[in-house]
């Protein structure tokens, strides 16, 4: 993706088009974000044209709320938005529906990306990354967001439900090719973590939000900087979370 669409200027504001703009800025991880640009009419009928399925997300937003997904057939087009889900005959209808909903926020597209279903739904990963004690990035926890049926998001304050990753990858990869493919989405989180930090440097913690591919391709959807620990706590073990607390600690004593 182009970044002279923003303008002239790299300032890397603490939300989802600042964070996409410094992550464009390492040449590996930008290979892992699906394009994103300002949703202009005409940016969301090009992407649309493109790709078939876009998702309409506000640049200041969090837990999934506000995002719409928009996808083209060859006679209609589908905007869902929390469990509504409308239909349009043109696309200049389709965006006036949009665009009185978001009312004057700032919004992005994205890239539709056709996430892995686990029982014929939607999951994608969180992953958090904190500062240890000897103030190193380490993965504390990796869990599974699956969406909830007709939602559009996989969020946990959106009604996704955390699982195991195990549980959700097991249709896909052998055990033994589950624990290879974790640990390099692990390396991936250090990976992000270590190159935002020399942007936003006074944050401690990272919440990644990894996409997956039917070619088991992991995708950026999206980095959080204040990230929810409780949805670890969600789950039945409670492991990942008692270290996630831990290590919050640590970085309190270190400030």
């Amino acid at each position: 993706m182009n970044t002279d669409d923003w303008g002239e200027g790299m300032v890397y504001w603490n939300n989802k088009l600042g964070k996409y703009k410094a992550l464009l800025t390492n040449e590996e991880l930008a290979l892992s974000l699906p394009p994103t640009i300002l949703a202009t009419e005409a940016n969301v009928e090009g992407m649309l044209g493109k790709y078939r399925t876009v998702y309409l997300k506000p640049s200041n937003g969090t837990g999934g709320y506000g995002i719409f997904k928009l996808s083209r057939t060859d006679s209609r087009y589908r905007l869902a938005n929390g469990t509504r889900h409308r239909s349009f005959a043109t696309f200049k209808g389709t965006y006036r529906a949009f665009q009185h909903a978001k009312r004057k926020k700032v919004y992005l597209v994205q890239k539709g990306i056709p996430l892995l279903h686990y029982h014929g739904l939607p999951f994608d990963l969180r992953i958090m990354i904190q500062r240890n004690q000897h103030h190193k990035w380490e993965v504390t926890g990796v869990v599974g967001r699956l969406a909830k049926p007709n939602k559009v998001v996989t969020n946990f304050h959106s009604g996704g439900k955390p699982m195991p990753v195990e549980k959700l990858l097991s249709p896909f990869m052998s055990k033994k090719e589950q624990v290879s493919y974790v640990e390099s989405l692990k390396v991936l989180g250090i990976r992000i973590s270590k190159h935002m930090s020399g942007i936003f440097p006074k944050f401690r913690s990272y919440g990644v939000d990894i996409g997956i591919d039917k070619e088991m391709k992991p995708w950026i959807i999206e980095v959080n900087t204040r990230p929810d620990k409780y949805i670890f706590n969600a789950l039945t073990d409670k492991r990942m979370f008692h270290k996630i607390i831990r290590y919050e600690r640590f970085t309190k004593l270190s400030r």
